[in-house]
């Protein structure tokens, strides 16, 4: 009776099944049922008596085994970029390597405000108050009333509604990204963008497409392309990735006519302002100041506080919406120990001594002048170099004029380069060429890249001017 029971409800099921299910669902379900009697008819392999081997075949295998290295092969490139040099002492203008002084020219120290006296006070006061560290997340005791300053004062300067702080600049806009962008989703990149962005983009899995560098047509056929129309488009998430002040190129954004097509093609725009916070617009506030916009037109706004305001750590603006969703979704947030708190305190007051002293970025404004004009002029780099980035960046990048290289043929202008640099640090500059990592997409073409501080003085820089056009000459007119 009780077989009788089953063998009815079984029938009663696939006649329900049968009745009203679609010919598709049945030619499918059909195709599984033939599928699973096939594997379970299939024999189950066992090994013949003749499979194995003999001692001598054995042996024979593993002397020919040759193992997977567990890391590829260095380049030349490679090799060259694994130099170091170890500093031994530091100010705001120089640095002491092997117990010789050298003008500094190769970090990001914008506003001048490494070894500023006040600053050090704040962050001698903070560690003796908090410690070096904060030993936690955020979301797990790691969050200390000076993060929450900082916050504050971060969105006060930025003049949006919220502020986020990281622990990285790097893990900001490579967590940030992905927090939003999913499976899915689509992001246009510009092509210009530094490796920070490109792990963000990479990491979010969604699909990617990239446009020619500041290339506004290129940038409208992308979103004419992703743009999907009629009655039943599917819905996605769109976002564009740009940055304020390229760092590979010391190039801006063209960002009012960027804003033209967000209004036109409804995306979402993520731009990364870590080297334009401090740098560009009257009072510093970056490439929405420049260009005379209201920040709140960016829907995701990063940047760094390492660069112009010399300290670490990086923060995301946006509305309490796009804040909040990273507390709980950015990996570099929530998984990373916070911002040491002495570092907090230094941003805080870095931002504060920018507000109370517009003159800071005056002066920088006026260096990056005086820079890039006694390069570009007649005669200064001999015909042999050439400045690839604009009058108003504090990243400016020398290239070889008669270059050749390519993403896979690159070492010859980077061995020149280098032996520029090596020259100038004879003479007591310290120059760097800029450096990549080989996983990046859009390699630029080998530069010397110079990053022009506040604190420089008038004869530093004419000083710097003259080292660079002897090593130039001196290296290029004997190769």
């Amino acid at each position: 009776m009780f077989l009788f029971d089953i063998y009815n409800n079984i029938l009663y099921y696939t006649k329900e099944f049968i009745v009203t299910s679609t010919s598709p669902n049945l030619f499918i379900h059909g195709l599984m049922a033939v599928f699973i009697i096939y594997l379970l008819s299939k024999r189950p392999f066992k090994p013949r008596q003749n499979d194995t081997l003999t001692k001598a075949e054995e042996d024979e295998l593993i002397r020919e085994w040759t193992p997977i290295p567990l890391t590829p092969k260095t380049n030349p490139l490679e090799v060259l970029n694994q130099n170091e040099l170890i500093i031994q002492e530091s100010d705001g203008t120089h640095v002491t390597i092997n117990n010789k002084k050298y003008l500094n020219l190769a970090r990001a120290n914008y506003l001048g405000l490494i070894d500023s006296p006040e600053i050090n006070r704040i962050s001698e006061n903070a560690i003796r108050k908090y410690g070096v560290g904060s030993c936690g997340p955020r979301g797990f005791y790691g969050t200390i009333d000076v993060h929450l300053d900082l916050e504050k004062k971060t969105a006060s300067f930025m003049k949006t509604p919220e502020a986020v702080l990281y622990s990285s600049a790097y893990a900001t806009i490579s967590s940030a990204i992905p927090s939003f962008s999913k499976i899915g989703d689509i992001i246009i990149v510009d092509r210009g963008v530094s490796q920070p962005v490109q792990v963000g983009v990479s990491l979010s899995r969604s699909r990617i497409y990239y446009f020619n560098h500041n290339d506004m047509d290129d940038l409208q056929r992308v979103l004419e392309q992703t743009q999907f129309k009629g009655s039943k488009a599917k819905i996605v998430r769109k976002f564009v990735v740009i940055e304020g002040l390229y760092y590979n190129s010391g190039t801006i954004a063209p960002l009012p006519q960027i804003l033209k097509f967000k209004e036109q093609y409804k995306f979402r725009l993520i731009m990364d302002e870590s080297h334009s916070v401090g740098v560009l617009g009257s009072t510093g506030r970056g490439l929405t100041e420049h260009y005379n916009v209201d920040t709140n037109l960016v829907d995701i706004l990063t940047g760094s506080y390492g660069n112009a305001f010399s300290s670490g750590g990086g923060f995301c603006c946006g509305s309490p919406e796009v804040v909040y969703h990273q507390r709980l979704n950015g990996v570099g947030y929530v998984f990373s120990a916070s911002l040491p708190p002495f570092l907090a305190c230094s941003s805080t007051k870095a931002i504060e001594m920018l507000e109370d002293s517009p003159k800071m970025l005056e002066k920088l404004h006026s260096n990056i002048g005086e820079l890039y004009q006694g390069l570009n002029k007649s005669g200064a780099l001999n015909g042999l170099l050439e400045i690839t980035s604009l009058p108003i960046s504090p990243v400016i990048h020398l290239s070889l004029l008669d270059s050749k290289s390519n993403k896979s043929n690159r070492i010859d202008d980077e061995l020149l380069l280098q032996k520029i640099v090596d020259k100038a640090m004879e003479d007591g500059l310290l120059l760097t060429r800029a450096k990549y990592v080989t996983a990046e997409k859009f390699i630029p073409k080998p530069s010397i890249r110079i990053s022009v501080s506040s604190n420089l003085t008038i004869d530093q820089i004419k000083q710097s001017i003259e080292i660079i056009k002897k090593c130039t000459s001196f290296v290029l007119e004997s190769n």
